[in-house]
């Protein structure tokens, strides 16, 4: 039997992978917590102990050789069957995972982190929840420092190794303050209060931006937030006028008394909220959120809303 050379370690490969994946040995040991000259030794035995160059270091950025473009794509698959070992053998003795990084925006994280902790609390030693802007969070995914995300983008879906588990379709409706009285059509509504945007460097705000420009909506940029409660206090105070998802009226009901909601009456559109994992790691955890997000969301949330206003329920999928 060919023993392997001491070299070659799970903790070699990751030193490894993640320096391939972040681009670079400074994101690498940032991410990894070691120093530079850390990654760049555990690199160099690596090489040593198989016997030939895993990067050309004669490109900046560093590229692969083709034996390290080999590795890779080995290594990324052998760390993933070691993580499931260590997840199922954990499960198998009744331990709690080590820990977890959960990434979810405003709304989501409003929505489902008390029922995440009550329903999964256990089943992790130590749970580290993040809400913020979407876009960065999904830099993060690919990066490794998160596990797992509630997402309602999906600009993930052609990564390899990534799972995805659909939760629902939110769709987006207008806003305006109690009190209007006015058109409801956008463009007669622009002309009468300012449109208060989302910010685009939020996965949402693209999302509204996106369906404005296929709609030929050219709205004049004159008030701009990036969290929810702006948004809604804003227009509940009669200040402007928006568009917004019914999850995010869910996640703030003290507001939606102050507001008229309705319909987009063309041009109607949703984003689908999703889990996202890596394939063949934490077991079937990302799976079981999807189903609890889905029943706190629609059964425990939604139902509400759609009492208030029936024409709701042929959106929601």
């Amino acid at each position: 039997m060919q023993r392997l050379p001491s070299e070659f370690d799970l903790h070699a490969l990751e030193v490894f992978v993640v320096t391939v994946e972040l681009g670079g040995m400074t994101a690498s040991a940032t991410q990894l917590r070691i120093t530079q000259s850390a990654v760049s030794q555990t690199i160099t035995r690596l090489e040593g102990g198989i016997g030939t160059p895993l990067f050309d270091r004669s490109l900046r950025p560093l590229g692969l050789t083709p034996a390290g473009r080999a590795l890779y794509e080995r290594a990324r698959k052998l760390l993933t069957s070691a993580r499931t070992v260590i997840d199922e053998v954990r499960e198998g003795a009744n331990l709690p995972v080590d820990q977890i990084t959960i990434a979810m925006s405003e709304t989501f994280a409003t929505l489902l982190t008390a029922p995440l902790l009550g329903r999964f609390g256990m089943r992790v030693g130590r749970w580290r929840i993040r809400s913020g802007i979407s876009l960065v969070q999904q830099q993060d995914f690919l990066a490794r420092r998160v596990d797992m995300l509630v997402t309602g983008s999906n600009t993930l879906e052609k990564h390899p190794g990534i799972e995805h588990h659909d939760v629902m379709d939110d769709p987006f409706v207008l806003i305006f303050p109690r009190d209007y009285t006015g058109s409801t059509d956008p463009v007669e509504a622009a002309g009468r209060l300012p449109f208060v945007r989302y910010a685009l460097d939020h996965g949402m705000g693209q999302r509204i931006e996106s369906q404005l420009t296929r709609m030929k909506l050219r709205l004049p940029n004159v008030i701009e937030v990036d969290i929810i409660h702006q948004q809604l206090t804003t227009v509940a105070l009669g200040i402007g006028w928006s568009i917004t998802s019914a999850l995010c009226l869910v996640a703030m009901p003290s507001l939606v008394e102050h507001l008229r909601i309705e319909p987009l009456p063309r041009g109607r559109f949703s984003r689908r909220v999703q889990v996202v994992g890596r394939a063949a790691e934490l077991g079937n955890l990302a799976e079981q959120t999807a189903q609890m997000a889905r029943e706190v969301m629609l059964t425990d949330n939604m139902g509400q809303l759609i009492q208030q206003f029936p024409w709701l329920a042929d959106q929601i999928k």
